[in-house]
């Protein structure tokens, strides 16, 4: 029997911690798949999110064909976002083109592939799955049962967030280690009872223990606390010495000959901060403009978010969903009553969601007041020169590294419902507040608690096997060839639509022969693109913990 395919996944696993670790000898076998094969950067999306890089990584097209833009996604003819799960994605999965071909699968713990798919294989889905006892956790339904004969209870998100903030950190690596050694022994058991063709296995406390914990691993970290880090770090590092060990097993188990790929959908940096000002400074600037609304309505919008959050914590999701369907007008105002603020569209030029910002274009929005062409690109130049003006109060230095266009970054179908501009702020600084252009200060006066730990468009790639070259350089691909490449090496065309490429510049001469490309009609949807996963409270839970959401 052949080896499989393997693809394992770290996420937000940044190239230089993989370096540190390397260094400091405590991932001996990412150390010698590394060294054995190639190591480098693997870009992530543009908006390097979660939700739409892992979506990128499965389809190799990015998140304005895919849908994806966050956790939460804009909803078409409307202001309002909602919560999403893998029934919002537009194109087919890898697995799904792979299970077609007539290939045995096995995909575990992915984010964003909840309800699983019924895939020619097996599936364990990841995130956004509230519970193992959840319908759609596993495919086949029956494989939840067995999994649990075999590892016990199995722990789809750790709960980093409430043990950090309490200093716990003893209980943070207990939590983050048993999660990462759960899930690769699982991904070890259904590798020795399916022998699929590919097997990708994703773990995710990586990702939860580096957002809070980030001020103790990084020395550069504004916030860095040396002598935490003197009593944490070595526990804390102890956690990536577990993934690697249960790796090894992993790797031991899918014997000789096996192909290697190490993916981390995007890498971490301090985090600025500096998002949860964007809206204030939007009012400041006169491109948000809040409804005038008396002291009665204001309280009355107060109350129905604080109504709508106590809802989300003791109603079922069938009551919330179908609260959610027949009052939307409402909802959309109780999440603007949580936020203090609602906005007054027709006068509204631009609005942020999800850390970015979004200009209410005329023929795009329901109610748009900016007219395409002159005055659009006139104001997007405003923008960009008022954001890369913004300073930290504290430093006096600029707080915005960069500031790009979407639509220099996003194509597809969807990529009207992406942001306008993304706003890549420095992630050097600890920002609590900004000084404006014209001098003003602009701060919160109720700023959520946020991750110390924010994500970077570098992450991990390392590829080591028989097909794949041993190169000393540093080797750099994007987030989108990952697809292309796990369809060549099982010997499918990659479809034409997607943006990806396969790597040969990574793959031996022989293996690197033949890459095929298919026509086929770019896909337009998966089912219903109405549906998505509901309000529940448990994964927003997980949402709020990292920040993604407040």
């Amino acid at each position: 029997m052949s080896a499989p395919l393997l693809v394992v996944g770290i996420d937000g696993l940044p190239p230089t911690l993989l370096q540190r670790l390397i260094r400091d000898g405590l991932t001996p076998n990412l150390t010698r798949l590394a060294e054995r094969g190639s190591s480098g950067v693997l870009r992530s999306t543009p908006n390097y999110q979660s939700a739409s890089a892992w979506t990128s990584l499965v389809t190799g097209v990015n998140p304005g064909r895919h849908g994806i833009l966050h956790f939460t996604n804009p909803v078409r003819g409307s202001y309002q976002f909602t919560q999403i799960d893998a029934r919002a994605r537009l194109v087919p999965s890898v697995w799904r083109i792979l299970s077609d071909a007539g290939a045995r699968v096995a995909a575990l713990n992915v984010p964003v592939s909840f309800p699983a798919e019924p895939v020619e294989g097996v599936m364990i889905a990841g995130w956004l799955c509230p519970s193992p006892a959840s319908e759609g956790f596993t495919h086949p339904p029956e494989l939840a049962r067995w999994l649990a004969e075999q590892v016990g209870d199995y722990p789809i998100h750790p709960d980093v967030r409430r043990h950090a903030t309490a200093g716990r950190y003893g209980a943070v690596v207990r939590a983050a280690q048993r999660g990462v050694e759960t899930k690769l022994e699982a991904a070890r058991r259904v590798l020795a009872r399916e022998r699929p063709d590919v097997l990708c296995a994703v773990v995710t406390e990586t990702d939860s223990l580096q957002h809070w914990c980030w001020h103790l691993l990084d020395d550069a970290h504004p916030e860095h606390d040396p002598d935490l880090a003197r009593r944490w770090r070595a526990e804390l590092l102890g956690v990536y010495a577990a993934l690697d060990g249960a790796l090894g097993r992993l790797l031991d188990e899918a014997g000789e000959g096996t192909d290697v790929l190490v993916v981390s959908d995007h890498g971490q940096a301090p985090n600025s901060g500096g998002q949860v000002l964007l809206r204030p400074w939007l009012v400041h600037a006169g491109y948000l403009v809040p409804q005038a609304r008396a002291g009665l309505q204001r309280a009355v919008d107060g109350a129905l978010g604080a109504g709508f959050e106590a809802l989300r914590r003791r109603a079922g999701n069938r009551v919330k969903a179908w609260l959610r369907a027949r009052l939307p007008a409402l909802q959309s105002r109780a999440q603007a009553g949580r936020r203090g603020l609602a906005a007054d569209w027709p006068r509204t030029r631009v609005w942020t969601e999800t850390g970015h910002v979004f200009v209410n274009t005329r023929g795009r929005w329901p109610q748009g007041c900016v007219e395409p062409g002159a005055e659009y690109e006139a104001l997007l130049a405003e923008l960009t020169d008022g954001l890369l003006a913004l300073r930290d109060a504290a430093t006096g230095e600029a707080a915005v590294e960069a500031v790009t266009r979407g639509d220099e970054e996003f194509t597809g179908p969807e990529a009207e419902l992406m942001p306008d501009l993304l706003v890549h702020w420095r992630s050097d600084l600890r920002v609590r507040r900004l000084i404006a252009v014209d001098g003003a200060l602009i701060e919160r006066r109720d700023p959520p608690e946020l991750p110390l730990g924010a994500h970077h468009p570098d992450g991990t790639l390392v590829a080591c096997g028989p097909r794949f070259r041993a190169l000393d350089a540093s080797v750099a691909a994007s987030i989108y060839d990952v697809a292309p490449t796990l369809l060549h090496l099982l010997g499918q065309p990659a479809p034409a639509y997607m943006d990806g490429r396969v790597m040969t510049d990574l793959l031996t001469t022989e293996a690197a022969e033949d890459v095929r490309r298919v026509v086929v009609n770019a896909p337009t949807g998966l089912g219903d693109r109405a549906t998505t996963a509901g309000d529940d409270e448990v994964v927003r839970g997980r949402l709020r913990s990292l920040g993604y959401i407040e």
